[in-house]
């Protein structure tokens, strides 16, 4: 399987354990802490799919302008 689609595939099911975490969270530190891993996750998760779209490079992440 390609490479780009290996991470996506990795980052998409790191977020998915992250979102399923936070139900068992008992203080508010412990809840801060996973919603910025969650929103980490996520964000790498969208970064991958553009890698994949091909809307940014691979080396430099320098983001097309969409048509």
């Amino acid at each position: 399987m390609n490479l780009a689609i290996e991470s996506f595939i990795a980052a998409h099911d790191r977020y998915l354990a992250l979102d399923e975490a936070r139900c068992d969270c008992t203080s508010p530190q412990q809840r801060e802490h996973l919603h910025i891993e969650i929103m980490r996750a996520y964000l790498e998760v969208q970064r991958r799919a553009r890698v994949i779209t091909g809307l940014s490079d691979k080396a430099g992440m320098h983001f097309a302008a969409p048509n």
